[in-house]
């Protein structure tokens, strides 16, 4: 018999909720037991080996050429092509959640704290992060939810919504980088 829920157990309808919330009962219970994240990799290590190869892979699946003999259209079209670009979009989707992990360092310990002219440093891009935590995270969840939007483009083989995702990547990107990167440029 299926609940519909009552004023005292109104989750237990909801099979998913349910699930979830048995899940979360049984982590709490094994937190103790489970290990600390392990904070090695920095954001920048994050953003240099995963974010930007699998943005690349995405943004460069569907592209028009101007060449000396004409157009090039380059698209998708093997199973392996399509492979390539769900485990690009799905590696992309995963480095969203290392990017939120609590006390993540900007650069790597002992890295230079020299910025490219127009960028801040490390230090004053933590501040910027430790002072806007709420926007780190809902930048973090927008790239999550556009590369998740790419990876259902992918499995639906869906070139046009693919090319609307790489937009979408991108804009993403920028609009973290233009808050806690280059604020000013």
């Amino acid at each position: 018999m299926r609940c519909s829920g009552s004023r005292f157990f109104p989750l237990i309808g909801n099979p998913i909720l349910s699930v979830s919330l048995m899940l979360v009962a049984v982590m709490e219970a094994n937190s103790a037991e489970l290990p600390a994240f392990n904070m090695d990799p920095s954001v920048d290590e994050i953003m240099a080996g995963i974010v930007m190869p699998a943005a690349d892979v995405l943004w460069k699946a569907v592209s028009v050429d101007m060449t000396t003999e004409g157009e090039v259209i380059t698209v998708p079209e093997t199973d392996e092509d399509w492979l390539a670009l769900h485990n690009s979009a799905t590696n992309l989707a995963a480095a969203t959640n290392l990017l939120l992990i609590p006390g993540l360092p900007i650069a790597p310990a002992g890295a230079d704290q020299q910025a490219p002219a127009g960028e801040l440093g490390p230090k004053a891009i933590e501040q910027l992060r430790h002072a806007n935590p709420e926007a780190w995270s809902a930048h973090a969840l927008r790239l999550h939810n556009v590369a998740m939007q790419a990876l259902k483009a992918i499995d639906e083989r869906n070139v046009d919504a693919l090319s609307e995702a790489g937009g979408e990547i991108d804009a993403a990107c920028e609009g973290c980088h233009l808050q806690f990167w280059y604020p000013e440029g």
